[in-house]
């Protein structure tokens, strides 16, 4: 599965849930701020904002299917998952 089909399927399986899904472009003219204030190194990537924590949480797999996001997301109890 491509990485922009899961972050679709995940944002559909959020909605009403409370979880803000947002993408951010991290390349291009978003590449020094994606570095700088985010700390990626490389794009794409799943980071989370949790609403429990004021600093971002990187996703830690390669998997790309949505029930492996969505463990992720329910692991954590998220306020927000950027991609």
């Amino acid at each position: 599965m491509a990485m922009e089909e899961s972050y679709v399927d995940l944002a559909e399986n959020l909605v009403g849930s409370g979880v803000k899904v947002r993408k951010f472009r991290a390349d291009g003219d978003g590449k020094e701020c994606a570095k700088s204030e985010l700390g990626w190194e490389a794009s794409p990537q799943y980071s989370s904002f949790p609403k429990h924590s004021s600093r971002l949480i990187k996703y830690p797999s390669e998997k790309r299917e949505v029930d492996s996001l969505m463990a992720f997301v329910n692991a954590l109890s998220f306020g927000s998952v950027l991609r």
